[in-house]
């Protein structure tokens, strides 16, 4: 095939114009554009020359830009308005800035140079400084509320001032004006307090007249604020503050976090009486029912108790397969493969979107694969969808099957597409080397990173199994790994047996029990041993469902469902979760088989 036909051959163009983008100009975009009008990757063109004119500051250009190709984004409209002679900025031009001022809280840099010149002109008076102040305050930009500020007079910016202290924890000031704007203000200043300290939240709350002034709804949103807090810390006043918050204005979490203290205070007569404040649809979960069920059969009530295990049981996941457990059940899985029928199946493929998604990821264009396949994918019906997602995983790209995948619940069960096994090889390795189970290792990588070898956190935590450099320096040291540095840490090779080795050390700590390895693993052992000091005597998954931070909560029964998930997927026998919770992964006493379970039937109407 010529390159001038390759369907890749508008990206590679475009890709060969960004390389030398600083030095182009308009003329060479608006070929290309012309060449393949209509596409991604012309859409991304536009793109990237209007970002590269407002990096310029060239603003007459961003305009033009703008006029033949329309774009409503706050950076488009200051670079248009700059791009206005001072001396034709109009009163319509100073709407239009005064319009992006007021309702911009988080306006980009292009910006700044608007707001120069309206407050140059004298436009910006008192009543739009606060106007301004106040928009920063319903959409909590706090951080932006100096250039609000600072156009106001000396007693306003010394007013606003006091306010944004108080908003930011750092006075405890509240002798202002009784009004909208000062009751708006103590009811962010407390709730931000809440987080931090919600007895002092409550103090200031009660010893504040300002506060006798609060609307309904401001004092349920702090009085659920000091609860919620409360209850995170499992403070000895949650049970009383959560009591204070009106049943209506209960919010589905703050309902989960009065149970998880009754779990924290390990009394199953008071737990069971918790219950009873679930919502209809939270009672149908899974999660709850498998809890409801075990605190009624360790009070004797297994009558009780197994209708609501056999519902939980239906589900494939960590509290439905611990609920089939305690029945004796097999777990419930339904496995799908996609299966197009034979017509889409061959449009998928000649599909010259998706065909284009797909060579940029393996030419490591990841971005500009992403532009291209959210084109391709959209249009697709739900079985091509499907078939798209495996054709990804077939290339490497395993993160589509989890942030491309549908909600419904026939591609949750695409185990084969979502659940990819790479690195075999290392993996095995590996988890022979340090003695870990197979499925257990993968599963973390899994849960880590989506098998995705160059992706790196916020904190830098890097490759497979996201570990920092400093630890896997630390790793390799101790288990005598020859450490690259932390580019190296990018390479599976080199990630997997630094990964398994920390996974290891954090199993040792916590003598084999599973729940805090990994609790370990992801929240680090200091949090873990508080929150073990705290709770020592809870069921394990008792314990991780009382964890306060929610991503360590939701990751300790994420990697252990996987593990299940990864031995059907490498033909392992299924080990139980109780024996995967007790560290046990020696021969297990008992596999468990894995079924498809019949819908229950609907009841005939009498």
């Amino acid at each position: 095939m010529r390159l001038a036909k390759h369907p890749l051959r508008p990206w590679l163009d475009a890709l060969a114009w960004r390389s030398g983008i600083m030095q182009s100009d308009g003329a060479r975009v608006e070929a290309l554009l012309a060449e393949d009008p209509d596409t991604p990757s012309s859409d991304w063109l536009v793109k990237q020359w209007r970002n590269e004119l407002v990096r310029r500051q060239d603003w007459p250009a961003v305009a033009a830009w703008n006029t033949r190709h329309p774009d409503d984004g706050a950076a488009s409209r200051c670079a248009v308005l700059l791009a206005v002679d001072a001396t034709a900025r109009d009163f319509a031009w100073r709407q239009n800035a005064l319009a992006v001022w007021l309702n911009e809280a988080k306006a980009p840099a292009a910006c700044t140079p608007v707001f120069d010149a309206l407050k140059s002109a004298g436009a910006i008076d008192g009543t739009r400084a606060w106007q301004r102040f106040d928009r920063l305050l319903a959409d909590g930009a706090v951080e932006r509320m100096p250039e609000a500020i600072g156009a106001m007079n000396a007693a306003d910016a010394s007013l606003a001032g006091r306010y944004l202290a108080f908003i930011a924890g750092g006075s405890a000031d509240t002798a202002w004006p009784d009004d909208t704007r000062g009751r708006r203000v103590l009811q962010q200043g407390l709730m931000n307090l809440a987080k931090r300290d919600p007895a002092q939240a409550e103090r200031l709350s009660a010893a504040t007249p300002l506060a006798e002034g609060l609307n309904a709804e401001q004092r349920n949103a702090l009085l659920s604020e000091i609860a919620l807090w409360s209850m995170v810390d499992y403070l000895p006043e949650a049970e009383r503050r959560y009591l204070a918050v009106p049943e209506a204005a209960r919010s589905v979490n703050l309902r989960e976090w009065y149970l998880r203290n009754a779990f924290h205070a390990n009394d199953d007569a008071k737990t069971l009486a918790a219950f009873e404040q679930l919502l209809p649809a939270q009672r149908d979960e899974p999660r709850w029912q498998y809890f409801q069920a075990r605190v009624l059969q360790r009070l004797g009530r297994n009558d009780d108790a197994l209708p609501l295990y056999r519902k939980a049981a239906q589900s494939a996941s960590f509290h439905g397969w611990l609920a089939a457990e305690r029945l004796g059940a097999d777990y419930a899985f339904c496995p799908l493969e996609p299966r197009p029928s034979p017509k889409e199946h061959v449009d998928l493929h000649r599909d010259p979107g998706l065909r284009r998604a797909l060579w940029l990821w393996q030419l490591g264009e990841a971005n500009t694969a992403i532009w291209e396949w959210n084109a391709a994918y959209r249009p697709l019906a739900p079985q091509q969808r499907r078939a798209a997602l495996a054709m990804a995983r077939d290339i490497g790209w395993y993160d589509r099957a989890v942030f491309a995948l549908d909600a419904d619940e026939a591609s949750q069960r695409l185990y084969t597409v979502r659940f990819a096994t790479p690195y075999n090889d290392a993996f095995e390795s590996a988890a022979a080397r340090f003695g870990i189970d197979r499925s257990w290792l993968t599963a973390h990588a899994r849960a880590e990173s989506i098998f995705m070898p160059e992706v790196t956190s916020g904190a830098d935590a890097r490759g497979l199994l996201q570990l920092l450099p400093s630890t896997a320096e630390r790793i390799a040291l101790r288990h005598g790994i020859a450490w690259e540095g932390p580019a190296s840490l990018y390479r599976p090779e080199v990630n997997i047996p630094l990964g398994a080795g920390a996974l290891r050390d954090v199993i040792d700590g916590y003598q084999g029990r599973a729940w805090l390895a990994i609790g370990a693993y992801n929240a680090g052992p200091a949090a873990v041993n508080r929150w073990l000091a705290a709770r020592p005597a809870l069921e394990p998954e008792f314990w991780i469902e009382t964890v306060p931070y929610k991503e360590t909560r939701e990751y300790i029964p994420r990697v252990l469902a996987f593990s299940v998930i990864y031995d059907w997927r490498l033909k392992r026998p299924v080990r139980p979760i109780m024996q995967r919770l007790s560290g046990d992964f020696g021969e297990p006493a008992r596999t468990v088989a894995l079924r498809c379970p019949q819908p229950v039937p609907a009841k005939k109407p009498r």
